[in-house]
C-alpha cells in the first residue's frame, strides 16, 4: 500500500536532520508500529507518509501512485487517510458528534446522513450516549475514542496514529489499543502507529525501529 523510498528531511537550514534516507514499506491490511526514541524521526516519517509534509529527497507512493503525481493532496488525505494524534486535536466548541462530522464535509453526504454516520461511529468506538458532550466534558480516554471515530469518518484505507496513547493512563491506553486492534480486524484497516513505548509496539503485527532518522531494523 505504502512505499517510501530514500526519504530525507532537514530543518533549520540543514542543522537538524530528521530523516536520513529512510525507506519503509507497508502492505495492505498490516498493523505496523514505528518505534524509536524521541528525535529518531518517526513522527516526521509519519507526516510525510500522511502527505502532511514533504521530504527534501526521496519519494512516497500509495497503491503504486507517487504523491508527486497526485493532483490534490488535500483531497487524497481527506478521502483515503485517517489521522489520530496524541493530543486529540478535537475542536473545543463542537460536540463529539460534530467533531466526528468535520471530515465528512469533504464528501457528498447530506446533513442527516452525516449525523447518522457520526452516531454510528461513536457507538462503534464505545462512546454512545456522549455525542452531545464537548471535549472538555469528556475524559482523556473518551476524547481519544472520539478522535478515532473522526479518523474513520470517511472510511479511510490507512490510519496513521502518532503516539495515540501518549496522553493516557495505562488502563485507557490499553483500551484504546484494544479498540484499534478490533477496528483493524473488523474493518480491514491498514494501521501505521508511531510510539516510543515497547509495550504499545508489541501489540502490532510488525515493528519497524528507527534511530537518528534511519530505519535500523
Amino acid at each position: 500500500m505504502i512505499l517510501a523510498q530514500g526519504l530525507s528531511k532537514s530543518y533549520d537550514g540543514g542543522e537538524i536532520r530528521a530523516l536520513d534516507r529512510a525507506s519503509l514499506e507497508v502492505g495492505r491490511g498490516e498493523f505496523v508500529a514505528l518505534m524509536g526514541p524521541s528525535g529518531s524521526g518517526k513522527s516526521t516519517l509519519l507526516q510525510i507518509v500522511g502527505a502532511l509534509d514533504e521530504a527534501d529527497a526521496g519519494s512516497v507512493s500509495f497503491e503504486g501512485v507517487n504523491y508527486a503525481d497526485l493532483p490534490d493532496l488535500s483531497a487524497f488525505r481527506a478521502r483515503r487517510l485517517g489521522f489520530v494524534f496524541q493530543s486529540f486535536h478535537l475542536l473545543p466548541t463542537l460536540t463529539a458528534a460534530e467533531n466526528v462530522q468535520v471530515p465528512m464535509f469533504e464528501m457528498p453526504w447530506r446533513r442527516a446522513e452525516r449525523i447518522e454516520r457520526a452516531e454510528a461511529l461513536l457507538a462503534a468506538v464505545g462512546v454512545q450516549g456522549r455525542s452531545s458532550k464537548r471535549p472538555s466534558q469528556l475524559s482523556g480516554g473518551e476524547r481519544q475514542r472520539v478522535a478515532i471515530a473522526r479518523a474513520l469518518a470517511n472510511e479511510p484505507e490507512l490510519v496513521l496514529a502518532d503516539e495515540p496513547t501518549g496522553s493516557l493512563d495505562s488502563e485507557n491506553a490499553r483500551q484504546v489499543l484494544d479498540l484499534l486492534r478490533t477496528l483493524h480486524a473488523s474493518r480491514g484497516l491498514t494501521v501505521l502507529l508511531v510510539t516510543h513505548d515497547a509495550e504499545v509496539a508489541a501489540r502490532a503485527d510488525r515493528i519497524v525501529r528507527m534511530r537518528d532518522g534511519r530505519i535500523v531494523s
